[in-house]
């Protein structure tokens, strides 16, 4: 019997040391286990843009349009409805005043040829002399240009102005001048013209000169040169130059 009792109590202690030195957790219990749980998470879907036959669209932010289906692309200025707008060679439509409409419109017609807008300045506006002036707050080169873009005619004003923003369109450092040259009865005359920058150089681009000595052989052409150049005018010094 003290055998027995024996044995049995070594099996207890036995048992014991075995149950508390390897404690059980339940794993909702467990304070010092971290379980990693992946969850999916699903991308909400971009809204769909709606694409009309004609009109205008925004994706990503920006301005687009369509005319019977097919992106209008690549416009120096386009007219829709009242308005004019600017459309880049990706199709970006950005808007535009009245006479950088008028001045893109016509520039998409010479091609988008700098030369040939001073020709159309040049040739295409007529001299009138009676071109009134700007009303306060207007802007005095958008004020002479769109005269003469909607009317055809004008003074030297408007065919610089026409000329200057043709060149603004066109992405050129340009200038509208103010100033005047002398005239054969020895007076000084107003006059205006513009000036574009090459490099490092500002050039001379005179329209009304061209027109008035258009039939002059011995004439300068009014298309980029350096003042005091032969066959110009004798530019006075003293100038308002306006950028646009």
């Amino acid at each position: 019997m003290r055998k027995f009792t024996r044995s049995m109590a070594v099996i207890l202690s036995l048992s014991m040391t075995l149950t508390m030195g390897t404690p059980v957790f339940a794993a909702a219990e467990s304070s010092n286990t971290t379980v990693n749980v992946e969850q999916t998470v699903t991308p909400t879907p971009a809204p769909q843009v709606k694409i009309p036959k004609t009109g205008f669209y925004t994706k990503n932010g920006k301005t687009y349009y369509n005319k019977k289906g097919k992106l209008v692309k690549n416009k120096y200025g386009y007219k829709i409805g009242k308005k004019y707008y600017r459309i880049n060679k990706k199709g970006v439509v950005t808007k535009l005043s009245t006479a950088e409409g008028l001045a893109g419109a016509r520039l998409d017609k010479c091609g988008g040829n700098l030369k040939k807008a001073f020709q159309w300045s040049s040739r295409n506006i007529k001299y009138w002399g009676n071109v009134g002036t700007p009303k306060k707050g207007q802007k005095e080169v958008e004020y002479y240009a769109t005269y003469g873009f909607k009317n055809g005619r004008g003074d030297c004003y408007v065919m610089a102005a026409t000329f200057c923003m043709m060149a603004k369109a066109k992405g050129c450092k340009v200038r509208f001048v103010k100033g005047s040259v002398p005239q054969r009865n020895g007076k000084n005359g107003a006059h205006a013209w513009c000036e574009i920058k090459s490099g490092k150089t500002w050039y001379v681009y005179d329209p009304n000169f061209a027109y008035s000595f258009r039939n002059n052989p011995k004439a300068h052409s009014g298309y980029k040169f350096k003042y005091g150049v032969k066959g110009t005018y004798k530019y006075n010094k003293k100038r308002t130059k306006i950028t646009v």
